[in-house]
């Protein structure tokens, strides 16, 4: 209905625009756990697959379905997965860390 002025004077019209949200940087839920999930494994010198089996039980192929975008996690599992990180730092268990 009304103009609205924003992201260096761009007009948007509508009632139901979202272009109001264009300036917000957005990384989606999945993207987010995945450079998650990479920058640990990273650090720790280990493999996703073996994160996700000792943290979710999960099976060898599950890292390479969520990277295909074919399968993805419950929030559950993910919060899960996000814990076990937090509960086992890089650091822990590596002859290297001194």
């Amino acid at each position: 209905m009304g103009k609205y002025s924003h992201n260096g004077g761009l007009q948007h019209t509508g009632k139901n625009s979202l272009a109001k949200w264009e300036q917000i940087p957005i990384i989606a839920p999945m993207e987010q756990l995945i450079a998650e999930v990479e920058a640990y494994c990273a650090a720790a010198g280990t493999s996703p697959q073996r994160v996700l089996r000792a943290a979710i039980g999960a099976s060898w192929g599950q890292w390479d379905r969520w990277k295909a975008g074919t399968s993805s996690p419950t929030m559950i599992i993910a919060d899960r997965l996000r814990q076990w990180m937090a509960d086992h730092p890089p650091t822990m268990g590596r002859e290297d860390a001194a």
